[in-house]
């Protein structure tokens, strides 16, 4: 017996609380084994009640293998779960260049050093959202990731019973006028053929409201799923689930046609930064790679961008 067994039955089970004999008879082992490994699953953090005469029942939200299957339909993730990391990306990238397999997901419950793009921080508080990293070794499309993430985070969100949600160009994911997710993806190519060996792909989500809010964020961060019942198990096997879908499609043309449908840019106002200097532009199209077309107010020059970033104009 493994604590995760213990908690795949707490999972299953979380709607009335189970005796410990019920579940030392469920797993095969003693009284006094489960009341060891319960306890050190509350010496954990996790939230188990434990009452007289009734046993145990798992009460609140916090990651767990067992809590992440219950949702999820695709079986083919192997997951790593941490209490804490500098960064997910971090791990993944030393797992990966130790030939760790695709489909291997590293998760924290707490980023200490947390990254999003051009070396910005992201802030990763324990309880509040799921920061986690998908290890893959593509042969196609590998420069679709960043899109597909962005896809399946959006639809992961609203399936985990989150709020409406749109993508801006190209790797943020938003609810209303506020960002809610940010994503990395970092690749190691091949030298010797060029492709790509392996790439990881960081995720970090806003499931719910820090007690006290945002901070110096307000303005700019939310959360998209406030008042969700064990949203952050939830969240990361929908958000999983889709991108399996979306990373084992034949064709790139529905992945290209749901990202660009979801974009909230075309036809707005922005500023493109390119190193310090920013130019006034407004958003024409996303085109079939997924590149931003905007047209410079100064110039009215047209510019296909495949990289890089923009600001909205409010």
């Amino acid at each position: 017996m493994t604590s995760e067994d213990v908690l795949k039955y707490l999972e299953e089970n979380r709607e009335s609380y189970v005796s410990g004999s019920k579940l030392a008879q469920e797993l095969g082992v003693s009284r006094s084994a489960v009341w060891k490994v319960v306890s050190a699953l509350k010496a954990q953090g996790f939230p188990i009640d434990c009452v007289r005469n009734r046993g145990y029942r798992l009460t609140g939200d916090m990651l767990s293998e067992a809590g992440i299957r219950k949702y999820m339909f695709v079986g083919a993730y192997k997951f790593r779960i941490y209490d804490i990391v500098t960064s997910t990306n971090d791990v993944a990238r030393e797992l990966a260049a130790l030939g760790e397999p695709e489909g291997t997901v590293v998760i924290a419950r707490v980023q200490s050093a947390g990254r999003g793009r051009m070396g910005r921080s992201f802030y990763s508080p324990e309880g509040c959202g799921v920061y986690f990293s998908i290890i893959v070794r593509p042969k196609r499309m590998e420069r679709l990731l960043t899109v597909m993430a962005a896809v399946a985070v959006a639809d992961g969100i609203e399936d985990a019973g989150g709020l409406d949600t749109s993508i801006k160009w190209v790797n943020d994911v938003y609810v209303g006028e506020k960002k809610c997710c940010g994503i990395l993806t970092e690749a190691i190519t091949d030298m010797e053929t060029g492709g790509i060996d392996y790439a990881v792909i960081g995720i970090g989500i806003n499931v719910r409201t820090p007690e006290g809010g945002f901070g110096k964020l307000k303005n700019i961060a939310a959360a998209a799923l406030d008042g969700v019942q064990d949203a952050l198990n939830k969240t990361v096997a929908k958000v999983l689930d889709r991108f399996y879908e979306l990373y084992t499609l034949s064709e790139r043309d529905e992945i290209v046609s749901e990202y660009k449908a979801r974009s909230f840019l075309i036809g707005r106002e922005v500023n493109v930064v390119k190193g310090d200097y920013e130019a006034p532009a407004t958003v024409v199209d996303i085109d079939d790679d997924c590149r931003l077309v905007v047209r410079y107010s100064e110039t009215l020059e047209t510019e296909s961008l495949s990289a890089g970033e923009v600001k909205i104009k409010l």
